[in-house]
Parts: C-alpha cells; sequence; structure tokens
C-alpha cells in the first residue's frame, strides 16, 4: 500500500477550549510548553520568542539548546507535575499538554487556556502541525505547516510497505531493557521503510522486555535510540551475541537532532528517508543524509547548520 493515501490536503484545524475559538482570539504571545516532542513543532513554526516555561531541559536536548538559545531565557517545569499557580504567575496564555497526562482538567479549572496534544500517526504529527499553527496566528506558522505537510507527504509517497520485509527492533533503552511495540509512530516509519516491527505481541511505546524474548524475536536489524546507551558492548554479551542483527553487525543508532528522530516531532521526515536506506540498502548514504539535514533544517527552522554538525546529529552525537 501506498503511504499516500492515508492523509488529507492541507487543513488548518480550528481548536475549541471552553468554547473559546483561538483562531479568533489574540495571538498567544506567552506559551508554557508541557510536551518534550512539542517544542520542536513550536520551534518549527517560529514561536521560539514566545516560550516563558518549558519541560525541555539541555541535558536532554543539547541540540535545542545550543541551536535554539531563546529556549534557555524559559522557566523550567516539571513534566509530571505542572503548577498552575506557577503558570499563572508566569502569565502563561497558552499552555501545551500531552493527551495522556491528565493535567488538562486541573489547569483548565485555574483559569489557564490549556491543549491537549499527542499522536501516534503520521497523519496525527501532521494534523497537530497544523492546528498549532491555527493557534499560532503568523503568516510564517502558517506557511511553515503548509510547506512541512506537502514536504512530509511527498517523502513517504513512494515508500511501499512489505510483509516480508526485515524484522526491525527498534530499541529505547538498553538499560533497562525497554523496545517500542505496535500501536505507535516508531512501529509506522519501520513498516514504510519496507520493514517488519520485530517487537511481536509489544503494545505501545517504552515496553520492558528481556534479553531472551529479544533472542526468541531474532531480528535482522536492531535501531538503537540516540539516548538508549551504548550498543557498543552487545557483541561481548553472552546472549545478544546470539541475535542475528548482532552477529551480523546490523546495529544501529538512531540520529537524533532538536527532538530525537525517531519519535514524535517534524524530524521525523528525515527519520523516514534514513530509516529507508538502512532497510532497503542495508547501509546510509551519509553525504546524501547531511545534505538533507541541512536542506531541512534551513527550511524548516531557519537554522543554518554546518556540514559538522550535520554529520553529528546523523551518527547521534551531542554539539561538539
Amino acid at each position: 500500500m501506498t503511504l499516500l493515501r492515508r492523509f488529507g490536503s492541507v487543513l488548518a484545524l480550528p481548536v475549541l477550549i471552553a468554547g473559546i475559538s483561538f483562531a479568533k482570539a489574540a495571538p498567544p504571545t506567552r506559551i508554557a510548553e508541557g510536551w518534550y516532542a512539542h517544542n520542536a513543532m513550536l520551534i518549527m513554526l517560529g514561536a521560539q520568542d514566545r516560550f516563558v516555561a518549558t519541560v525541555a531541559r539541555p541535558s536532554m536536548l543539547p541540540w535545542m539548546f545550543r541551536l535554539v538559545p531563546a529556549l534557555g531565557r524559559a522557566e523550567t517545569l516539571d513534566p509530571g507535575a505542572l503548577n498552575a499557580e506557577e503558570l499563572l504567575k508566569l502569565h502563561a496564555d497558552l499552555v501545551f499538554v500531552t493527551a495522556s497526562g491528565h493535567a488538562a482538567d486541573p489547569l483548565s479549572r485555574a483559569g489557564l487556556n490549556v491543549v491537549e496534544e499527542g499522536f501516534d500517526r503520521f497523519d496525527g504529527l501532521l494534523d497537530c502541525v497544523d492546528s498549532t499553527a491555527t493557534l499560532l496566528q503568523s503568516p510564517l506558522a502558517t506557511k511553515r505547516a503548509q510547506e512541512y505537510r506537502a514536504a512530509f507527504l511527498k517523502t513517504v509517497s513512494g515508500f511501499q510497505t512489505n510483509p516480508n520485509g526485515p524484522r526491525v527492533l527498534h530499541v529505547e533503552s538498553l538499560h533497562p531493557l525497554r523496545v517500542d511495540g505496535d500501536s505507535t509512530i516508531i512501529d509506522q516509519w519501520i513498516r514504510s521503510a519496507g520493514g517488519r516491527n520485530a517487537a511481536d505481541g509489544v503494545h505501545g511505546n517504552k515496553q520492558p522486555v528481556s534479553i531472551e524474548q529479544v533472542l526468541a524475536w531474532n531480528p535482522d536489524i536492531i535501531i538503537v535510540g540516540a539516548g538508549a546507551g551504548d550498543p557498543s558492548g552487545l557483541k561481548g554479551a553472552p546472549l545478544w551475541s546470539q541475535v542475528s542483527a548482532v552477529r551480523n553487525g546490523k546495529v544501529y543508532r538512531n540520529p537524533a537532532g532538536l527532538f530525537p528522530w525517531d519519535r514524535y516531532s517534524p524530524e521525523l521526515m528525515l527519520q523516514v528517508t534514513w530509516a529507508r536506506q538502512l532497510v532497503q540498502s542495508g547501509h546510509v548514504d551519509a553525504a546524501d543524509m547531511v545534505k538533507r539535514i541541512r536542506q531541512f533544517y534551513s527550511e524548516f527552522y531557519g537554522i543554518s547548520l554546518s556540514e559538522a554538525d550535520a554529520g553529528r546529529m546523523l551518527a547521534a552525537l551531542p554539539p561538539g
């Protein structure tokens, strides 16, 4: 199936909260961000100077704070306990939270304007870009949202799923061992690249498994998240060394930029290209990917990225 069929046309979605249409209200100028991945989306849409608070931290997202210094001026929020009093003191006029975090109701009752975000499919990502652009109400946000949707659809339009493709295991953490199963955007990009998710029977993100289970799955390819830990010692581990991907040298570090490519941010567009090269040919064309990274950052983030920095992102390395 061609993945292009799964998506609609360019559309900005109106967002209603407590009966108020944000598209008709004054544009928000003081934004509090409660979802890690959504930071990158706001940056893409030109809202980096509107942050007053964020859950993002330089230790977790070093490229984001290196390339977008405005984030360093924002207050740091506790993602597990967003505090209404703190946000009111910051005069936040728009607060983004995760749909799964159960923070929206208490914050709304305190008088804050709250938007829940969350998705687990490509089309959800695109709709989130559109709805966020609608809230921001700027020509740049509208332009970037439209251009991003068109570019993303073009990127995935020629990708074909393959029910007999290589079995790909995506490892979110090595210690403790956690993997990503179905009903996730990770599962979708694996399949869009022509692979099969090796994590049979696992549902959702970041699910704990045993090494014995990995050995039973015996994946052909293992992709280790940029922050998952160092996979270099797997060949010397008694059970890991028996896994096909490890034995055949098919273990790869997932690139990361402003946000990890493999998860829920605009750089997913780079991820699907990288993963397709890996799954289809067994290697990544580094020169081609560096060129694509620099073009992506210029076009969608307005950032002039050096060739060296693009190479470090591709290698899942932090800023030098």
